[in-house]
């Protein structure tokens, strides 16, 4: 099991999700929800790489995870703000593409 596959694994499930939930809203008449949501999906989908880097870095995990915190949540207020959506559907987003990391990680750890 290698870790980078499931940071590609994650990106490209968060990339399917983010067009799919954007389409489903599209049908629905709720276009800014779906973007927000699919927008929050693909932010979070980058968590994987940023836990890689700063382990890479030896950052200590305390600080590490407020840095994180930090960034994803500066990232969803941002991108709510562009949109001029609210910030929990992004939120949503983010948590889901947590959601998918984990499926990706238990699905590759029991293939191993």
């Amino acid at each position: 099991m290698r870790v980078g596959s499931i940071q590609r694994e994650t990106v490209v499930a968060s990339l399917v999700l983010a067009g799919a939930f954007g389409v489903g809203a599209g049908i629905a008449g709720h276009m800014v929800l779906g973007a927000a949501v699919g927008a929050g999906l693909l932010i979070g989908s980058l968590n994987g790489f940023v836990i890689q880097t700063m382990l890479d870095r030896g950052a200590p995990m305390l600080a590490a995870g407020f840095i994180r915190l930090a960034l994803f949540t500066l990232l969803a207020l941002l991108a709510a703000r562009l949109m001029g959506a609210s910030v929990w559907p992004v939120a949503l987003g983010v948590a889901g593409a947590q959601m998918v990391m984990v499926a990706v990680g238990v699905r590759q750890g029991r293939r191993a």
